[in-house]
């Protein structure tokens, strides 16, 4: 499977509601040695929803102080954001993947993550 298999999918629930489509991926350098260039990447989160671009541009971490004006304007997108864990997938098909979990719970996962 590649990359772009999930980009743009639609995402549902365990339910068949929809939660929003995949717009980028969260990936985690722990997976198995590649010779010199360090551990492989593996696929830890789906990033889905309108609130993904901060995501992407790394405004919505905590650790992030500033540009203040851009965090503002983020902050109010990332409601609309919800991370899918990777382990929470139970079906990917063409343009549709189906996740383990109801949006709330899902939504509420990836608030937690985001304060530790």
């Amino acid at each position: 499977m590649r990359l772009s298999d999930l980009l743009e999918s639609e995402v549902v629930d365990r339910n068949g509601d929809r939660i929003g489509h995949v717009h980028d991926v969260r990936l985690v350098q722990g997976g198995p040695p590649l010779g010199t260039w360090g551990a492989a990447l593996r696929l830890e989160d789906l990033v889905v929803g309108r609130g993904s671009v901060g995501t992407r541009l790394g405004i919505t971490r905590p650790q992030m102080k500033g540009p203040w004006v851009l965090k503002l304007l983020f902050a109010r997108q990332r409601s609309s954001r919800v991370l899918v864990p990777w382990s929470r997938v139970r079906e990917v098909g063409e343009g549709r993947i189906t996740a383990d979990c109801i949006a709330a719970e899902c939504q509420n996962a990836s608030a937690a993550e985001e304060t530790l």
